[in-house]
């Protein structure tokens, strides 16, 4: 067996226990086996393993009272296999609680087969034609066999010659890093099952038909793509914003600079109609770039990966559902701040609207993740006063003081939540139980003034990997950091987690055209805040287990028609009701168009 401490003092611990010979030598023979060179968490209390020889193996804790025959259906879907699992773990056909077990990659279900494979090479992907492989490095620039990848996603290491040949590669050990493509006619049922389909061109909106027209050229500097603008556009929306998807004002700026110098541009307030402006390569959205470029081509294969995962839930009136309200920033964090508006006053205002509109026309339970002082009280006024009484409510509650604490806090308490309405469900374990909880935290951005309208961000999967814990006083003192103090996704809970927040987002969207209200016109619903050339998605996501969780920028400070309308209640009123009909359009509710709300709100 192998064991997950050290093999040098666990025979000691197991003599102060009493657990005997067998226990003893149970792990004894865990020190003797190969050891890992690569690890990757799969699961709780699971954890997948490549040896230096290129041996896989999943090493797992049974479950409570769990026998060897349930942990073998468990594992590997059947009894079958019960003498090779005792083979690989010398023999043993006892369970011992603490003990982590060998499964033979071989031997696992079809679907953990995948999940591992997802978990130890995060650098593959599916593609149409087949699987693309990375080699990686298992120690001193050695990588595992071409027999052993032949084996691991096609059954037999048999099918290497046909995968070296398919790949043009020479006789001899692969470099690491090394891309292999495993040809779909090669793979084992459960690689190809997941293969996408081949993603057309992303469709564009009927008014924006002719807009996106690129080409693409090299020169001394290097790969570049030409827009030609037209009539009335300029160089700082129908360039920068809509191609390279920056939005903060010294971003959109400087890149701006930057394409004028590439294109030979002397003024950008003066530039003809038709000019070919030239954009970088490395500055584009991927979904701008050639269609046989790799990074456009991953970002089609993620689309159509986590297109897959819909919400399957409906609920009449929201009975059932819980959803999970937060407003950003708060307390002593005021957000942005322009033209003396405080982001924290006026986006928690909203997230209250939206609270009573859920109590009153919906059956959904509803959590807020921050509280203004002791009582919850809607302002009947259109600006409104500041305040910085704002507190996570924790327990205990926490004065947001510090605002890198106050975000942390929100979705330890989110997970806390979460978990809270699936131990209430009747079947805890079932994802339809999961997608029953939604979570929203509702900001206003401080962009370029010339972007307006709502934004929603989503979690991207593949920037929602790593593992997370806090361990300082003002943490560990809260019950729901000491709840779980760690928190860490797999791959499958990732594009599961982008899926449904896209549908969610796209719901919001939808909802906010409907009630007149602005959106960003070029896209509205994005995986990742992109500032000073790093993409990142915000903590209050990242971190959230709630598998459908987004943030609404409901508008932007910085443009002086979107400022203007914020402060009026008329607007933030709207805001919320498109916020209820999202939610309501989300679970398939017929009646969500009856929530447009009046022009003013009574207390």
């Amino acid at each position: 067996m192998s064991s997950s401490g050290s093999p040098g003092r666990r025979p000691r611990a197991v003599r102060r226990r009493g657990l005997g010979l067998a226990a003893l030598w149970l792990l004894l023979a865990g020190a003797a086996a190969a050891e890992a060179v690569v690890r990757a968490v799969v699961d709780r209390g699971q954890t997948a393993v490549v040896t230096e020889q290129g041996e896989i193996r999943l090493e797992v804790l049974p479950e409570r009272g769990e026998g060897l025959a349930a942990f073998a259906r468990r594992l590997c879907g059947t009894t079958a296999v019960i003498p090779e699992l005792a083979k690989a773990n010398r023999g043993s056909r006892r369970l011992l609680a603490g003990i982590r077990y060998n499964v033979p990659f071989g031997l696992l279900r079809p679907e953990l087969q995948s999940q591992v494979i997802r978990e130890l090479f995060p650098a593959d992907r599916a593609e149409p034609d087949g699987w693309r492989h990375v080699a990686i490095d298992l120690g001193r620039r050695h990588t595992a066999p071409l027999e052993k990848i032949a084996e691991w996603f096609t059954g037999g290491a048999k099918q290497a010659a046909a995968i070296r040949v398919a790949n043009g590669l020479a006789p001899g050990p692969l470099a690491p890093d090394t891309p292999v493509k495993i040809p779909a006619a090669l793979l084992r049922p459960t690689f190809r099952a997941i293969l996408p389909a081949a993603v057309p061109a992303p469709a564009r909106p009927p008014e924006e038909n002719g807009a996106f027209a690129l080409e693409y050229g090299e020169d001394a500097a290097g790969r570049f793509a030409i827009y030609r603008l037209r009539q009335g556009e300029a160089l700082y929306s129908a360039v920068v914003v809509r191609f390279t998807g920056r939005l903060h004002a010294e971003d959109v700026i400087g890149l701006a600079g930057e394409i004028a110098a590439r294109s030979g541009i002397t003024d950008v307030t003066d530039i003809p109609v038709g000019y070919p402006v030239k954009v970088p390569l490395d500055l584009l959205l991927p979904e701008f770039l050639p269609a046989d470029d790799p990074r456009r081509q991953e970002y089609e294969s993620q689309l159509s990966e986590t297109a897959k995962y819909r919400n399957e839930v409906t609920a009449r009136a929201l009975a059932g559902i819980t959803v999970i309200l937060d407003a950003g920033h708060g307390g002593a964090d005021v957000g942005a701040l322009v033209a003396g508006t405080w982001e924290s006053v006026y986006v928690y205002d909203v997230m209250l609207r939206v609270r009573r509109l859920l109590g009153e026309r919906t059956l959904a339970t509803v959590h807020t993740t921050t509280r203004d002082g002791r009582e919850y009280v809607i302002h009947d006024a259109d600006v409104l006063p500041t305040s910085r009484g704002h507190q996570v409510l924790t327990t205990p509650p926490y004065p947001i003081v510090d605002s890198t604490v106050g975000v942390h806090l929100r979705w330890f308490l989110a997970n806390s939540l979460y978990r809270q309405a699936l131990a209430t469900a009747a079947a805890p374990r079932d994802e339809k139980n999961a997608e029953k909880v939604v979570f929203v935290s509702i900001h206003a951005d401080s962009l370029h003034p010339m972007v307006r309208g709502g934004t929603v961000y989503i979690p991207a999967a593949e920037k929602v990997t790593g593992t997370l814990a806090k361990t300082d006083e003002v943490y560990a003192s809260r019950r729901e950091v000491k709840e779980a103090k760690v928190v860490r996704f797999s791959h499958r809970e990732r594009v599961r987690a982008e899926g449904l927040s896209r549908q969610l987002g796209e719901r919001l969207i939808a909802a906010f055209r409907s009630s007149g209200l602005a959106v960003h016109p070029f896209k509205p619903v994005r995986e990742t805040i992109i500032r000073n050339r790093r993409a990142w998605v915000p903590a209050v996501l990242r971190y959230n287990e709630v598998p459908a969780r987004i943030l609404l920028e409901v508008c932007n400070l910085s443009n002086v028609e979107d400022r203007q309308l914020l402060r009026t209640q008329e607007f933030r009123q709207r805001v919320a009701a498109a916020v209820v009909a999202a939610l309501l359009d989300y679970y398939d509710e017929a009646d969500s168009a009856t929530l447009s709300p009046p022009a003013r709100t009574a207390r």
